[in-house]
């Protein structure tokens, strides 16, 4: 069966059958016994994508436990794959039905050809994808969740706040396209309303069918947000993961619903074979509160990582980043119990690999790999008036790594941390000290072939339209906070300016290592003294488990970190390359 996707006026017949289903029954002879054995259990396919964060053509490493798989990526072929692995599954199964779900981030922290029109192009490639059932990840809060709501129904959204005036006309001019998404959340209450955010759901059922007996069945999405999130938490109540998952699982039994699965924008890694994060961690008290629960799998996100296991009996999966890999859940469907036959689910986590490296991809003609190419040659451009602008230099013309050393420093984060105080200075934010995390910055400054610097290349290095408090922190409280940075959980490291110290490893407990030696513009710190800090919005409020932050005072707003990095590069081309010598090992 055949749908038309329309996009630019462009019309192409995509595949369909994702919650319909064509029997196909062996000829005559079959019993009455064996057809009726045959219908009752229906083979499924549950394919989900991850914190695509807009990245359209991004690529890069995608890091499967003990594989890695370099360049993989890219919307197009991540739609073509998936097209590729339902066509597989229809072949082997040809009485099966197979859904597409998403598990969060699709828009926010993007590339510039995502990101200055708003994320349209991605959210058009989601449609192109066919993704129907999806959860809010923390990004899709950047601009609000009710712009958000309204982009994914295809409204043009607005565009108060920006000064780009070429990208004000680039958005409004923008085909924003409704998705058909089913948009779910349910740990989420509006402090306002003490309701769930109005527009979302706490939960969708899906119906399939089986059209030749006409039997249905209903398959339960329970929406998740990981409540370490202390930004959203200013507006939303984040009510306890695994609680609520008990609490609608509880309500989706009493509809009949026996079939649910989980769309967490929570994290979890498989590592060494093991698999550990918050997701295992919302599961386990699940299995506390309620261990006749009927969750049967939790599609992961939200910490970028590799997941692939099964706790407690639930699948976990998690697909990396910026479309590196996607989840492909398959099962059986029981028309007679309206659930899924018991031991019956396998999951599994596919990279999306490059033409390079397996170039016998038959989907090259595929309609949604051909669909989202055309998406994304027109976002090019629409923005490439916008990124091509040259804002600077590099001295002797060399791009800037974003890869962090065995220290866990960045020369692309120090060039935006050493931008963003020497500007703030410059306009009148006194500030002491600049600080960013590794995950703030999302790629190396690129130059062109004679060392020029584009917008669009700060757009990339900087995609999160972050502003830039500045905080009153003790010494000891800043000391504290680059302690925070060496334990155990930490996935993120500190990028800082003003500031140096030593580390040395410790085995006390889940602290890995301990700073000393911290000196703030060549000083030794004064643990009662009292600096200024600059950093960003997320980080202000104690995000990625940066909590010294919130023991400080926020004093003042240096305004937005490409503002800052594009007005360093304007004024101080050609800019040196920083070296990596500001956290010293003992």
């Amino acid at each position: 069966m055949l749908r038309c996707f329309n996009f630019l006026g462009r019309t192409v017949p995509v595949a369909i059958g994702l919650l319909s289903v064509a029997v196909l029954l062996s000829p005559g002879g079959v019993s009455a016994a064996k057809e009726k054995s045959q219908t009752a259990e229906m083979p499924i396919q549950i394919l989900g994508v991850n914190d695509i964060h807009g990245g359209l053509q991004t690529t890069g490493k995608f890091v499967m436990d003990s594989k890695t798989v370099t360049n993989a990526g890219g919307l197009a072929r991540l739609g073509g794959y998936l097209d590729q692995s339902q066509a597989d599954f229809k072949l082997a199964n040809p009485n099966s039905v197979t859904m597409r779900v998403q598990a969060g981030d699709m828009v926010g922290a993007s590339p510039a050809n995502s990101a200055l029109l708003d994320d349209g192009p991605t959210l058009a490639a989601l449609q192109a994808m066919n993704i129907k059932v999806g959860v809010l990840g923390n990004h899709e809060f950047d601009h609000g969740i009710d712009q958000y709501l309204n982009e994914v129904n295809g409204k043009t959204p607005s565009t108060v706040g920006l000064k780009n005036q070429q990208q004000i006309r680039a958005i409004q001019n923008y085909p924003f396209v409704n998705t058909g998404m089913k948009m779910i959340i349910a740990n989420v209450i509006d402090k306002q309303t003490n309701q769930i955010p109005a527009g979302y759901s706490p939960y969708a059922i899906e119906k399939i069918t089986d059209p030749k007996t006409h039997k249905t069945g209903k398959i339960g999405f329970i929406g998740i947000l990981n409540t370490n999130l202390p930004g959203i938490a200013k507006k939303y109540d984040l009510l306890d993961e695994g609680a609520t998952i008990a609490k609608y699982d509880k309500i989706l039994r009493a509809k009949g619903v026996h079939a649910i699965i989980v769309l967490g924008h929570t994290g979890a890694v498989t590592q060494n074979g093991e698999t550990t994060g918050d997701a295992v961690n919302d599961i386990k008290k699940l299995e506390q509160i309620d261990p006749n629960n009927s969750v049967d799998a939790f599609f992961a996100a939200h910490s970028h990582q590799y997941a692939n296991a099964s706790v407690s009996g639930i699948p976990v999966m998690q697909a990396g980043f910026q479309g590196k890999g996607y989840s492909d859940l398959t099962g059986k469907f029981d028309f007679n119990t309206d659930d899924f036959v018991p031991d019956s689910l396998n999951p599994s986590v596919k990279p999306v690999y490059s033409a390079a490296d397996d170039p016998t991809s038959t989907f090259n003609h595929d309609a949604s790999y051909s669909i989202i190419n055309h998406i994304i040659s027109d976002a090019n451009e629409r923005v490439a008036p916008i990124i091509n602008a040259k804002v600077g230099s590099v001295q002797g013309g060399q791009s800037i790594s974003n890869d962090l050393s065995a220290t866990k420093e960045s020369q692309a984060a120090y060039v935006v941390v050493d931008a963003q105080r020497k500007i703030a200075n410059e306009q009148g934010h006194k500030t002491d000290i600049a600080i960013t995390s590794n995950d703030s910055i999302r790629s190396g400054m690129e130059t062109s072939e004679n060392g020029d610097v584009t917008l669009g290349t700060l757009y990339n290095m900087q995609p999160y339209g972050n502003s830039q408090p500045i905080v009153e922190m003790t010494g000891k409280q800043i000391v504290e906070l680059l302690n925070e940075q060496y334990t155990k959980s930490q996935l993120y490291f500190l990028q800082i300016s003003g500031l140096t110290y030593h580390f040395k490893a410790t085995n006390s407990g889940s602290q890995i290592a301990t700073v000393s030696d911290v000196k703030v513009n060549n000083q030794p710190i004064s643990p009662d003294g009292k600096y200024r800090v600059l950093t960003n919005d997320y980080l202000s409020t104690g995000g990625d488990a940066y909590k010294a932050f919130t023991k400080g005072t926020i004093v003042d707003n240096a305004g937005q970190d490409i503002d800052l990095l594009t007005a360093y590069m304007q004024e101080n081309s050609p800019i040196p390359v920083p070296q990596l010598d500001r956290k010293i090992t003992d």
